[in-house]
């Protein structure tokens, strides 16, 4: 059986998560033994991060790497659907989540507690991640999906940032504003079976982690 190195907090394990579901992939959910970083899990996952997949004897890292894996493994359903320009479009989304948006939301809470940033910093990262909120619903068209009729690996990537980001940001005094194309597009994502587990699993954990963050 597939080993998946994950918690459940990190909106990139959420992503891999949908994936497997979505694959119908048998898979065991592990800690990484000793944490992040630790010695006991550099010895299975070089690279010390999650999610991380363990394969019989392959060791694969990387949210969308991971993805586009067992999307040629277990090749149906696809995650990558349609024409070349079509999944060019899929990665991109995929991407933007990646690079643009969701580090915004990361940086109010990965080195310190929120209430321990600077506020001016804090402000900027959540003025950010609001205006990339707002540019991503410029740039999706629902089909109903992100990018194609079916799910792709464009709507891995937002659903556990969105979960989690709604449960943060009231206790830092805003509240994520979906426009209109993001809202469409949420109504019928957040339905797929795959998608709710991972969100519920994300959500728990969440909670869970604001009220440790409160003691």
């Amino acid at each position: 059986m597939l080993k998946f190195y994950a918690n459940p907090t990190s909106t990139y394990c959420a992503k891999v998560r949908i994936a497997l579901g979505v694959k119908g992939v048998d898979f065991e959910t592990i800690p990484p033994p000793g944490g992040h970083g630790a010695p006991e899990f550099l010895k299975i996952v070089p690279m010390g991060t999650i999610p991380a997949i363990q394969d019989g004897d392959f060791i694969l890292s990387e949210s969308d790497v991971v993805i586009e894996y067992l999307d040629e493994v277990y090749p149906e359903p696809t995650l990558l659907p349609g024409d070349a320009k079509a999944r060019a479009r899929q990665r991109f989304f995929s991407r933007y989540h990646d690079l643009w948006l969701e580090p915004h939301l990361r940086d109010t809470f990965i080195h310190k507690r929120p209430a321990e940033l600077d506020p001016a910093v804090l402000a900027f990262h959540l003025d950010n991640y609001q205006a990339r909120l707002r540019q991503l619903d410029t740039l999706i068209d629902p089909k109903p999906f992100m990018a194609s009729e079916t799910i792709s690996i464009a709507d891995c990537a937002y659903p556990g940032t969105f979960t989690f980001a709604d449960i943060l940001l009231p206790h830092l005094g805003r509240e994520s504003t979906y426009g209109p194309n993001l809202q469409a597009w949420r109504e019928t994502t957040f339905k797929h079976p795959a998608v709710k587990k991972a969100t519920d699993e994300s959500a728990h954990a969440t909670l869970e982690w604001i009220a440790r963050l409160s003691d």
